[in-house]
């Protein structure tokens, strides 16, 4: 018998749905099959900010793998998003440290340009983005960047009541397309009054989110509770929860909560844990050298829905820095006996328990992540190589990489997403290869990486400085990128999408014994097709579980799956997103 296949937008048979902004990331393999000599370097540069937007100082450098591209070729695995299409070169230079700023010693290949395109994906299922906005104005319309008129007054509608029966929920839709990677509005009361983020005129809100709710001032890709409480930073002074056993000094932890971590309490974070505490968070900030401002970068990301709302754990450094920091197997000149694999292990054996027995964390390796500069870097680099079933997640910022080499490079790739980066300069007055921020250092690692399979802007992601040197000041300019390459929002799903795009079953085919069902499926939700053997429809009809599905890895798609002809009515269920705002 051919079932009934039942949708509504938001009863029992098929639960609206969410997503998240942006197509997906298609790795394509550059190769260019040329003989080099000396210290020549081969690159890809192109149209498109994935291959450098031309800029030769930008240009993706290929690697050497002759047990998988062959001998004399020049390969790299590069992400780009579905449905590109793009022109581009390979351009050779010479590799020497202080090359990589002069984009003008490039040779060209002549022309024409070569050309390419990524595979198109699945089409979008719904019309531009969304936003919601919490405003007491009584007329209001939002100022947007049109990717195809430019700047463009709309109109929004009002669609309920807000909060404190002052408010109203206004409402506007089909802006630029789906899955566009950024969109910049404002709002304005069509009196001449206007809400900026902060305050201050000139600065737009600006976010990759498909669909997004707007209150005060924050973005959200949930609906946020009425009140919202700020983000903060708690210092938690050394005690016997978490103080070494194996030799090391006490230490204190600092620990930055995002916003709304006070109402959220369904919620749970993913953690990002952080050497050198004393000199990562302004709010707590107790260093000699400079601070990182993590907290201010990670509340500007957070609040445009470019970063995930994350907790970060300042970890404090100790007089033994030098040796706590110098991975096992590294020799360094000012430390004669390594203490790093003891450190590793404080970290994953007492810290991170402390964490997750005190905080509402998410535990799994994908969700957790370890990040640090200089020698920071690199004992990052040793702790999430060596702790990859803990550690999903490894950033390393101007690494000491000269000093050892803490990545191996086994015949499989760990599952790990891994930024790098350097400056190119020691000093502010430093010159020549010899002062670059271990900038050639840090290249061979990104290298070992790209010949173990990473791929870039998707497991792997790296950048120069150039103008930078070793110091803090710019580990604060750097860190956005990090922070959303590491903790991007697109890594958890967008539940304010299901008031705009209630989805619904969008195929049936009779095939026989195994009838085939076709529904949209959205980024990091699973589903659960469920079947009745009733042989006619009732409030009170017994349903099984027929299949429930993994998270779903892509941003939008279409998925399909048989079911048994002996039921005869099926449903999709979209399953309630775990740890995640009410």
């Amino acid at each position: 018998m051919t079932p009934r296949v039942f949708t509504t937008g938001i009863g029992i048979f098929l639960c609206v749905s969410a997503a998240f902004a942006g197509p997906a990331e298609a790795p394509l393999l550059f190769t260019n099959s040329v003989t080099t000599s000396g210290n020549t370097n081969v690159f890809v540069v192109g149209s498109i900010p994935q291959l450098g937007n031309w800029d030769p100082t930008r240009a993706v450098k290929l690697s050497t793998n002759g047990n998988v591209w062959g001998a004399n070729v020049w390969g790299a695995n590069i992400g780009i998003r579905e449905g590109t299409s793009y022109e581009y070169k390979f351009i050779r230079r010479a590799g020497c440290a202080t090359c990589y700023s002069n984009g003008a010693n490039a040779t060209w290949e002549p022309d024409p340009n070569r050309a390419g395109a990524s595979p198109a994906g699945p089409p979008e299922p719904y019309n531009g983005k969304s936003v919601f906005y919490y405003s007491s104005w009584s007329s209001v319309s939002i100022l947007y960047s049109n990717t195809t008129a430019g700047w463009t007054f709309k109109p929004m509608t009002a669609i309920g009541p807000g909060r404190g029966g002052s408010e109203q929920i206004w409402r506007v839709d089909g802006l630029n397309k789906a899955g566009d990677p950024s969109m910049l509005f404002v709002f304005t009361d069509n009196l001449g009054n206007w809400d900026n983020p902060d305050g201050v005129p000139n600065r737009n809100y600006d976010t990759p989110l498909d669909a997004c709710a707007v209150q005060d001032g924050q973005v959200y890709n949930y609906w946020p509770p009425a009140t919202v409480s700020t983000n903060r930073v708690v210092l938690v002074s050394a005690n016997a929860s978490f103080n070494p056993t194996n030799g090391l000094a006490n230490r204190s932890l600092r620990i930055y909560l995002p916003r709304g971590y006070t109402q959220n309490t369904t919620k749970r974070y993913p953690v990002l844990y952080m050497h050198d505490g004393q000199n990562i968070f302004i709010a707590q900030y107790a260093g000699c050298c400079g601070c990182w401002y993590a907290d201010t970068n990670a509340n500007d990301l957070i609040r445009f829905g470019k970063m995930r709302e994350t907790i970060i754990v300042g970890v404090d450094n100790s007089s033994d820095r030098f040796c706590e920091y110098d991975p096992a197997g590294c020799t360094y000149s000012q430390c004669s006996t390594s203490h790093g694999s003891q450190y590793a292990s404080w970290i994953v054996d007492k810290v991170r328990p402390y964490i997750n027995a005190n905080y509402r964390t998410l535990t799994d390796a994908e969700n957790t992540g370890v990040l640090g500069s200089s020698l920071g870097g690199l004992i990052s680099a040793y702790i999430g190589w060596q702790y990859s079933n803990t550690f999903g997640k490894i950033g390393c910022i101007s690494s000491s990489f000269w000093v050892c080499d803490p990545i191996s490079a086994p015949a499989t790739k760990r599952p790990i997403r891994i930024y790098l980066d350097s400056g190119n300069k020691d000093t502010s007055s430093s010159t020549g290869d010899s002062a670059t921020d271990s900038l050639l250092d840090t290249v061979r690692e990104r290298d070992k990486l790209i010949q173990n399979g990473y791929v870039f802007n998707m497991d792997l992601d790296h950048t120069i400085g150039y103008g930078h040197w070793h110091a803090e000041q710019w580990w604060n300019v750097r860190t956005p990128r990090c922070f959303t390459f590491l903790y991007p929002s697109s890594d958890e799903p967008n539940t304010v999408l299901d008031a705009v795009a209630p989805m619904q079953i969008i195929n049936f085919q009779a095939a026989g014994d195994s009838n085939i069902v076709t529904w949209t499926s959205y980024r990091m939700r699973t589903y659960t097709v469920q079947g009745s053997t009733n042989e006619s429809f009732s409030s009170s009809m017994n349903w099984s579980n027929v299949f429930t599905t993994a998270p779903e890895p892509r941003f939008w798609d279409y998925p399909s799956m048989g079911v048994s002809n002996d039921f005869h009515f099926l449903r999709i269920r979209q399953n309630t997103v775990p740890n995640w705002p009410n």
